[in-house]
């Protein structure tokens, strides 16, 4: 638990907030006395924010739909005047398939949910952000953008244009006082990851990293906080490695 409640006030939208990093990322947030606003698809959002309390509010919402997020961003407005800062979590892996057997539909929603939802949420809170003349976003990537998966090629793609779009987005809101960053993380044992993998595939990609283990969500979680946080004020425009030294060779 942190020591400190650097986020102290704070209003952070964090979405796919019901498992995995985005789960781990709201509770550490509200531990450092943010204001949450849990987004995911999954109706299991309401308990997370139903455990976390009067700082937290739950909104039910499909990121790749325009329309859901200029909802749950203008309900986040006119419920608490400010939004401080963005945690695009929100992610998943697609059909794994050679390129050549992945499908278009496959195509589209792994696009449509790992880079055009950032792309919506990011469009959605800048005015709000511009308007206060500060801001934190914090994109999801992955080690997926820098070294090429067999079978992830679409994944990593846009994984890979989410780091792209992010530079950019820095370049053009640096002036308005705004940081916008990406996390890689590396092999992170979410409920997604322990869902296709036996103990012979737990090894065999727990050994790609240089600590021989996969992160453990809260790891990722606290370099979040760090880079929403007045610690990290001259980090703008950068993609930092979590990864355990998976791609340090």
């Amino acid at each position: 638990m942190p020591s400190d409640r650097r986020l102290e006030g704070r209003v952070a939208i964090i979405t796919g907030a019901a498992s995995g990093i985005g789960e781990a990322t709201a509770r550490r947030f509200a531990d450092e006395g943010a204001i949450v606003v849990c987004v995911d698809i999954s109706e299991k959002v309401h308990d997370l924010s139903d455990e976390l309390g009067d700082c937290a509010f739950a909104e039910i919402a499909d990121v790749a739909d325009d329309a859901q997020v200029e909802r749950f961003v203008r309900s986040a407005l006119d419920r608490l005047n400010r939004i401080d800062v963005l945690a695009n979590n929100a992610g998943i892996d697609g059909q794994l398939a050679l390129l050549a057997d992945g499908d278009q539909e496959n195509y589209q929603r792994v696009m449509d949910v790992n880079l055009r939802s950032c792309w919506s949420t990011m469009k959605a809170v800048l005015p709000s952000m511009v308007a206060e003349s500060s801001g934190s976003i914090i994109n999801m990537s992955s080690v997926g953008a820098l070294i090429g998966f067999e079978n992830l090629s679409v994944y990593s793609a846009a994984k890979a244009g989410l780091i792209g779009m992010t530079r950019g987005a820095a370049l053009e809101y640096g002036a308005h006082g705004i940081r916008i960053n990406a996390i890689c993380p590396g092999g992170v044992l979410t409920p997604l990851a322990e869902s296709f993998m036996d103990e012979g595939t737990y090894k065999a990609w727990a050994d790609k990293h240089a600590l021989k283990r996969f992160a453990r969500p809260e790891e990722i979680a606290a370099v979040v906080s760090f880079l929403a946080s007045d610690e990290a004020s001259f980090i703008t425009g950068s993609s930092l490695v979590v990864d355990g030294g998976m791609t340090a060779s």
